[in-house]
């Protein structure tokens, strides 16, 4: 048996050693009222904060007062004119427009179940959630809601539309009769009795789908426990993010992602912070625009994001002096991102780790105690362990030694909808959750991530980890953006297949070529180079990574 001294490393993992590395006020041990639902702490904080504004978007705001008051008369039009049932689903289909956390409100103040999709999702991905989630309603933008009804099963969906603001999106089609407009429902609403609802820790808060640790797309359910159990541990690890007078954040991360959901929507308003709100997490020029009308303390996004926003002209000028620290997470950080970043803006870029799974982040960098290259220290009340997923009973692996990480605490979700197959797959009998990422953990704690189980690429046997190849490559001052994946090999099985995006639009192969034969291991150099415009990523600027290795080589 491997030992750390005279420790186990089970009992290593059980002992929590990176609590030794938080700052003074983060608590080591969380408290939680286990009758505490999602929907009592963000009544709270309406309730505590009336005055303030709660989100912001193109110059219109909602006050945390108007925040509740609106959502009020959502619910009751939910409860006495559709009659909709405790647990019974509504979808949003909407990017961060002000009406999604009214809409999002309302569905919990009905006690129903909110079912996140993509603004980007295509008909036939909509038509999935259909079959398996049976959704009584949908709350969606006109721009939208022609894909939707062209998925099959969407005719038996009562409709609400809200209008897209006409400066941030184009005019839609005119709306069937049968859909009700977001202001009549309101309008309808105030002339309503109370919903009168009790909500439970153990209702489903949200359904919100995720390829996972397997690669099937399922849906997560996350219980209002678990999810009251991620913002209490992400309140304690983010207190130094906001000042406890309030402040301002950025919320470009689609609020239809777990994490612009968890940490912004949830995180955020609970504590009574200011959101400016941006409807396309793509649209930089904007956020240029509007950055300097708020001193923003805060703002999370994925890595390609603060890669483009850096390009965007304007960039330079921005005053960041309220910004306490950026973070993002969804995907390894390239140290040319963190480094071009920190060196223009002065202002630490710190990575958290996450899953869909887990209703919030559970671990993250602190500004304080910085283990460049990992994704930081686990946040309180986190049980984490590395272990062997190859040997019999997947021991507990020692720090400094690659395994997979496994997770268990109360913000674990539930299960799969539907899914029990999936579901026991990924959680062992005495509660752990295997997350599919490999890792290692040095001896203060510190996570390092080394990618997806099923993304690791196998050279003659040994192991290549593609976030270390693209962070050798990205380190090119010609290369915008890359990707590494498996190709089929006859000699070596597999070999490294790489796809770059120029910045330099003189580089060619042979360049990409001799800067990886002088910084990588042979094996690990890549077999076929390949140039893009752009490479493929979802609407929070994951890496498609099965899209691209199922590219034909030709």
């Amino acid at each position: 048996m491997n030992t750390i001294g005279n420790i186990d490393p089970a009992a290593w993992y059980a002992s929590r050693p990176w609590m030794a590395n938080y700052p003074q006020n983060m608590p080591r041990t969380l408290t939680v009222d286990p009758q505490e639902t999602v929907l009592s702490l963000l009544l709270a904080a309406c309730d505590q904060f009336p005055d303030r504004v709660a989100f912001e978007l193109d110059g219109r705001r909602v006050t945390f007062r108007q925040w509740r008051l609106q959502a009020e008369r959502l619910a009751r039009f939910f409860v006495h004119e559709w009659r909709l049932q405790p647990g019974d689903r509504v979808m949003i289909l909407l990017p961060n427009l002000l009406e999604f956390p009214i809409a999002a409100l309302a569905i919990w103040m009905a006690d129903l179940t909110l079912v996140l999709i993509f603004a980007g999702a295509a008909s036939q991905e909509i038509e999935g959630s259909l079959a398996s989630m049976a959704p009584k309603a949908i709350v969606g933008m006109d721009g939208l809601m022609q894909t939707f009804r062209a998925a099959r099963g969407s005719d038996a969906v009562r409709e609400i539309v809200v209008s897209a603001p006409p400066a941030l999106f184009p005019a839609a089609l005119p709306q069937p009769a049968s859909a009700v407009a977001f202001e009549d429902a309101l309008a309808r609403g105030a002339d309503l009795p109370p919903a009168n609802r009790v909500v439970s820790p153990d209702s489903i808060l949200l359904m919100v789908y995720t390829g996972g640790t397997t690669g099937v797309a399922k849906a997560v359910r996350t219980s209002h426990g678990n999810m009251c159990a991620g913002i209490a541990m992400l309140s304690a690890a983010m207190l130094d993010q906001v000042g406890p007078e309030g402040g301002w954040v950025v919320s470009v991360q689609p609020f239809t992602h777990a994490s612009g959901m968890s940490v912004n929507l949830l995180q955020y308003a609970s504590r009574g912070v200011s959101q400016l709100c941006f409807s396309n997490p793509f649209d930089t020029p904007r956020v240029v625009a509007a950055w300097n009308s708020r001193p923003i303390q805060s703002i999370l996004a994925g890595p390609a994001f603060f890669s483009r926003w850096m390009a965007t002209p304007g960039f330079d000028a921005l005053d960041f002096s309220a910004l306490r620290s950026a973070i993002t997470g969804g995907m390894p950080l390239r140290p040319d991102i963190r480094e071009r970043w920190e060196a223009r803006t002065g202002k630490p870029l710190l990575l958290g780790y996450g899953l869909t799974e887990t209703s919030t982040p559970i671990a993250g960098e602190m500004a304080h105690a910085r283990h460049i290259g990992s994704v930081g220290f686990p946040f309180a009340s986190v049980e984490l362990s590395l272990r062997d997923p190859d040997a019999p009973g997947f021991p507990a692996v020692p720090p400094g030694t690659i395994g997979e990480v496994w997770l268990r605490g109360p913000f674990v979700m539930s299960a799969y909808h539907e899914r029990p197959d999936e579901t026991a797959r990924v959680f062992t009998t005495d509660g752990w959750f295997r997350t599919g990422d490999l890792g290692r953990m040095n001896e203060s704690g510190a996570l390092y991530l080394l990618g997806r189980i099923k993304d690791l690429i196998i050279v003659n046997g040994d192991n290549v980890y593609p976030a270390a190849i693209e962070d050798t490559v990205g380190a090119h001052p010609g290369i915008a953006d890359v990707c590494a994946v498996a190709m089929p090999d006859d000699e070596d099985g597999e070999r490294v297949r790489l796809f770059v995006v120029r910045r330099d639009p003189n580089l060619d192969e042979a360049s990409v070529a001799a800067w990886c034969q002088s910084r990588l291991s042979h094996f690990k150099q890549p077999k076929r180079i390949e140039f893009l415009d752009a490479l493929p990523r979802s609407i929070v600027d994951k890496l498609l990574r099965r899209e691209l290795s199922q590219r034909p080589i030709v």
